[in-house]
């Protein structure tokens, strides 16, 4: 079966997998329900994920510098140090076996997987070119971005960006 490189309201074609194959109206509704609530929770594990990382992303910001300057229209280029890795309190990227094994680590990791994951997911689904699906899609997004959107930081949003952005 060849799949339509174009935007089509075609029933009868897999969604994501071969087995998820809607072939009445009720169940593409139901699929394009499924989609919605997907990009919903993929808003919602976005906010949780930014929530976690915010202790960090609110130090960082404190200890930051403005990188560039502008002193009579010359923009200066920062200095940059160097990596230090005989004393690990000075040290930019703390490589510790105690840092790796942290269950926030863990904790965060699994978190950036599954974020990753379905987002991957979701960008093959609007790859389907289905109208009705890919407007579930946005709309999912949307939707789960209005909800939670207005409790996180400018920051926070910008921490925990999708695959495509």
């Amino acid at each position: 079966m060849m799949m339509m490189m174009y935007f089509h309201y075609r029933i009868g074609e897999p969604i994501l997998f071969r087995e998820w194959l809607p072939q009445n109206l009720l169940a593409y509704i139901f699929s394009c329900f499924g989609i919605f609530l997907i990009a919903f929770g993929l808003e919602v594990l976005k906010f949780v994920r930014s929530r976690f990382l915010a202790p960090k992303i609110a130090q960082k910001s404190a200890t930051a510098e403005c990188c560039c300057s502008n002193n009579e229209g010359i923009w200066e280029i920062p200095e940059t140090r160097p990596l230090k890795f005989d004393n690990q309190e000075d040290s930019i990227v703390p490589f510790t076996r105690s840092s790796l094994l942290a269950k926030s680590h863990i904790f965060s990791s699994i978190l950036l997987f599954l974020q990753h994951f379905i987002d991957y997911s979701l960008m093959l689904v609007a790859m389907t070119y289905n109208i009705p699906i890919v407007l579930s899609l946005f709309a999912g997004h949307t939707v789960g971005y209005f909800v939670v959107g207005p409790m996180m930081s400018l920051e926070q949003a910008d921490s925990v960006g999708g695959c495509c952005s």
